[in-house]
C-alpha cells in the first residue's frame, strides 16, 4: 500500500506538536511541584551547602530644596575587616608594625603597640574576620586601602570591606524637623522623609550567594535574583537660604526673650507651597535651641488677638452693611465685666467720651470692643457665630503631607465646655485652639483674595531626570467670605501696620499687612496668669500685591517683653526684608526702581547683562574692554562710558559698595560667604573691608540705604 507523502508529513508534524505540548505540561507540573512540595526540602539542602538569598538594599532617594541643593541624601559608609590568615608570613611580619601605626593614627582608638598585639593575636588564633573599623567615611576608606598590607587587596592583603549607607543632612539641623527621618523597624515616620517614605525607599532586590570561605559570600546566577530599584528624589519647596535666615532670626529672638520655643512659617500666597518652616525649642540638657519638635504644625495654641480677623470675618458676613468706621461706646476704662469675669485691654483705645471706631478697635487690638461686638450680634444665636467661622473651613484639619498635625479645636454651643463666657472669650482668641500653620492658612486666604489653599511642601517627585509626579495647588475653600468682606479685612490688616499695634513694620521699604497677637497660656485647672504668654505676628507682603504670607509664634517669653509686636515682629521684619530684597526686587520711596547710568557708575560693579539690557533699551553706546565676564565696572568720562573687567581672587572679599543688594548678596554667597543685611536698597557699607582674606562660610554684614 502506497503512503500519501502529504499525510506522512502531517502525521509527523502532529507527533512533534504533541511531544512539545507534553514536555511543556510536564515542565509546568515540575515547577509547581518544586515550589509547593519540595520548597522546604530544597531550602534545607541549600542551607547545608551554604547558599542563601541576600537582600540587596535599594539606594534611598534624595530630598532636594527649592534651590536645588541636597537636604537629605544617603552616603556610603564602610565597615572594615581583616583576614590575617590570608596574608603571607613574610609580608605580615615585615609590615604589621607599619599597619598598626597607620591604624592608630587614623582611628585613634588604640595605640600602635595595642594594634600590633591585636593583629598578631588574631593571626595566631587563625581568625578570618577581624573587625577593624565600623562605618568610616569614603575618604578614610580610600586612605585605609593604601595602608601597608591592606594595599595588597582582598586576597593577598586580607582587606575586607562592607559598604552600607547612612542618611545625612548636609545642612545639619537646618530644617531638620521638616525633613524628618524614618525608623521603619520602630514604626516611626517623621517629616518629609516619613510622608514620602514609599517613594524615597525604592524596592530592595534579592541575590543568591554562596559561602566560599570564612564569611566571604559570592553572588550566584539564579532566577530568584531581583535587581534593586532605587528610590525617587523628592523636590521640595523649602528655600534653604531663607530657611537659614529664618532660623537664625528665630534663635536670636528666643535667646533675647528667654523663650521656651517658637516657630516660623513662610508660604507662597497663590500656590500654598511652604518655603520656610522652622521650629526651635530649648533643650535644658544641651543648653541650646534645636529642631526637636515641629511646633508649627503639632502644637495647638490659643491664637489670642490673631483670631480677631476670624471674628471680624464672621461679623462682616453676618451683617454686610456693618460700617467699620461706625463708633462703639466702650466706656473710658480699659476693662469691662462679662458675666462676673473681667476682660482687659492692654491700653485704653477710646476717646474722652468713651468712643472708638471699629477700625480703630481692630488696629489697636481691643478685646473689649470685639467681645462687645460679638455679644451684640450673636447673643441670641451664638451658634450663628460658630457656623460662620465653620463656613471658612478653619475648623477642619489641613491634612498635611507631613504627619502629626494637631486638630483645630473650635467648639460649638452643643459642646459640654460651652458657657456664657464662651462667646466673648472666643471672640478674642481664647477657648479655641489652633496650630500656627492653621492660623497662617486663614491669613493667607485673606491675602489670596479669599481663596484658601492647602500648605504643601513637595513640588515634584522624580526618578533620575524623569518627572513622575507634579503637585498642583490644592484649593481648600474657593471663597472663605464675600468679596466685600475680604477687601475690608485687607484694609484692616494694612491699618494695623500703618496705625496700630504693628506700626514698627510701616518703615519697611514695602507694604505689609498683618496682625499681632498676645495670649496668656492656660495653666489647666489653675487658669491663666500674667507670666506665661504666646507672642504672635502673622501677615503678608507686599500688601498691595501679596506674594508671601508668614507667621511667627514665640511661646513663653520670660524676658521683659511679651507682646507680639515687640517679640515676634522683629523676626518677621528681618525675614521679610531678606525675602523682598533677594526674591521680589527693590522698590524705593519714589516707586519702582528704574536703572539709569548713575546706578551703574556709582556701584563698584554691576551684572554685565543688566547693563547691556539698559544700554540696548536706551540706545547708549559704550567702550567695551570686557572679554567674557559676568561682573564689570562702569566708568563715565565726559561723554564716553567705559566698561572694564572685574577680577576676583579666591577667598578675597570684593568691593560691593553701591551695588543693588540682590546682586551683592548673590555675588558674595556664590563666592562661599554668608550674608546678612540691614535696611533696604543699595549697599552703603560692608562689615569686611574689600581685599580682606576671609575663609568660606564666614559672615559678611551689609548695611543698606535707599539713596
Amino acid at each position: 500500500m502506497k503512503i500519501d507523502p502529504k499525510n506522512d508529513v502531517l502525521w509527523r508534524a502532529f507527533l512533534v506538536y504533541f511531544i512539545v505540548v507534553a514536555v511543556g505540561i510536564w515542565a509546568i507540573f515540575a515547577i509547581v511541584h518544586i515550589q509547593v512540595k519540595e520548597k522546604d526540602e530544597l531550602l534545607e539542602i541549600a542551607s547545608k551547602r551554604e547558599l542563601k538569598i541576600r537582600d540587596e538594599k535599594a539606594h534611598r532617594g534624595n530630598v532636594i530644596s527649592k534651590n536645588g541643593t541636597l537636604l537629605a541624601t544617603s552616603v556610603p559608609r564602610y565597615s572594615i575587616y581583616f583576614d590575617p590568615v590570608s596574608v603571607k608570613s613574610e609580608l605580615f611580619d615585615k609590615e604589621v608594625t607599619q599597619l598598626a601605626d597607620s591604624l592608630s593614627r587614623l582611628l585613634k582608638n588604640k595605640s600602635k603597640q595595642q594594634y600590633v598585639s591585636y593583629l598578631k593575636d588574631a593571626r595566631a588564633k587563625k581568625r578570618r574576620y577581624v573587625k577593624i573599623a565600623n562605618k568610616i567615611s569614603v575618604a578614610d576608606y580610600k586612605r585605609m586601602q593604601k595602608f601597608p598590607i591592606f594595599r595588597e587587596g582582598k586576597n593577598k592583603g586580607g582587606f575586607i570591606s562592607e559598604r552600607s549607607y547612612v542618611r545625612e543632612l548636609p545642612y545639619g539641623e537646618l530644617a531638620a524637623r521638616t525633613i524628618g527621618y524614618v525608623r521603619e523597624e520602630e514604626g516611626i515616620f517623621v517629616g518629609l522623609e516619613g510622608a514620602y517614605n514609599e517613594n524615597l525607599k525604592g524596592s530592595d532586590g534579592r541575590q543568591l550567594v554562596r559561602r566560599i570561605n570564612g564569611n566571604f559570600w559570592m553572588p550566584m546566577p539564579s532566577e530568584e535574583n531581583v535587581e534593586p530599584v532605587n528610590g525617587d528624589d523628592i523636590y521640595t519647596s523649602i528655600d534653604i537660604e531663607i530657611q537659614d535666615v529664618a532660623e537664625n532670626a528665630l534663635e536670636k529672638c528666643l535667646i533675647e526673650n528667654d523663650a521656651l520655643q517658637g516657630c516660623v512659617v513662610l508660604m507662597d500666597v497663590k500656590s500654598g507651597f511652604v518655603e520656610v518652616m522652622a521650629s526651635l525649642s530649648y533643650n535644658e540638657k544641651k543648653n541650646k535651641y534645636e529642631e526637636a519638635y515641629n511646633f508649627a504644625l503639632r502644637h495647638n495654641v490659643e491664637p489670642g488677638s490673631t483670631f480677631k480677623a476670624i471674628t471680624m470675618c464672621a461679623l462682616l458676613e453676618n451683617n454686610p452693611n456693618l460700617n467699620i468706621d461706625s463708633k462703639l461706646q466702650l466706656g473710658t476704662t480699659d476693662y469691662k465685666v462679662f458675666y462676673r469675669r473681667t476682660m482687659r485691654d492692654s491700653h485704653r483705645v477710646t476717646d474722652e467720651q468713651g468712643y472708638s471706631t471699629i477700625r480703630n478697635a481692630f488696629e489697636q487690638s481691643s478685646n473689649i470692643a470685639f467681645a462687645t461686638l460679638v455679644e451684640d450680634a450673636f447673643l441670641d444665636n451664638p451658634q450663628r457665630y460658630i457656623d460662620l467661622i465653620y463656613k471658612t473651613k478653619i475648623n477642619e484639619p489641613l491634612n498635611l503631607d507631613i504627619k502629626g498635625e494637631a486638630k483645630p479645636d473650635i467648639k460649638t454651643t452643643s459642646d459640654k465646655r460651652w458657657s456664657k463666657l464662651s462667646l466673648p472669650w472666643m471672640s478674642i482668641g481664647y477657648e479655641v485652639m489652633m496650630t500656627p500653620i492653621q492660623i497662617l492658612t486663614f491669613y493667607n486666604a485673606i491675602a489670596n483674595d479669599g481663596v484658601m489653599v492647602k500648605p504643601q511642601f513637595v513640588k515634584e517627585i522624580r526618578r533620575g531626570n524623569e518627572v513622575k509626579h507634579v503637585f498642583d495647588t490644592i484649593v481648600i475653600n474657593e471663597r472663605i467670605a464675600s468679596e466685600n468682606t475680604i477687601e475690608t479685612l485687607q484694609t484692616l490688616l494694612e491699618g494695623v501696620v500703618q496705625n496700630g499695634t504693628a506700626k514698627s513694620m510701616s518703615k519697611l521699604g514695602f507694604s505689609v499687612a498683618g496682625k499681632t497677637g498676645t495670649a496668656q497660656i492656660s495653666q489647666g485647672s489653675a487658669g491663666y496668669n500674667k507670666k506665661n504668654y504666646t507672642a504672635t505676628f502673622v501677615g503678608y507682603f507686599p500688601a498691595d500685591n501679596p506674594k508671601y504670607s508668614c507667621i511667627i509664634v514665640v511661646s513663653n517669653p520670660r524676658g521683659k517683653r511679651y507682646y507680639g509686636s515687640s517679640v515676634s515682629g522683629p523676626v518677621f521684619k528681618e525675614l521679610a526684608e531678606k525675602v523682598y530684597a533677594t526674591r521680589l526686587g527693590i522698590i524705593d520711596e519714589k516707586g519702582e526702581y528704574q536703572p539709569d547710568c548713575n546706578s551703574f557708575t556709582n556701584a563698584s560693579m554691576v551684572y554685565f547683562d543688566d547693563f547691556l539690557d539698559y544700554c540696548n533699551k536706551e540706545s547708549i553706546s559704550f567702550v567695551d574692554n570686557v572679554e567674557d565676564n559676568e561682573w564689570v565696572s562702569v566708568e563715565q568720562s565726559d561723554d564716553e562710558i567705559f566698561v572694564n573687567t572685574v577680577k576676583f581672587e579666591e577667598n578675597i572679599v570684593p568691593d560691593v559698595m553701591g551695588m543693588n543688594v540682590t546682586d551683592a548678596v548673590f555675588l558674595l554667597e556664590s563666592m562661599g560667604w554668608k550674608v546678612r543685611f540691614d535696611g533696604y536698597g543699595k549697599v552703603k557699607s560692608q562689615s569686611v573691608k574689600p581685599d580682606t582674606e576671609l575663609r568660606k562660610g564666614s559672615l559678611i554684614n551689609l548695611t543698606l540705604s535707599s539713596k
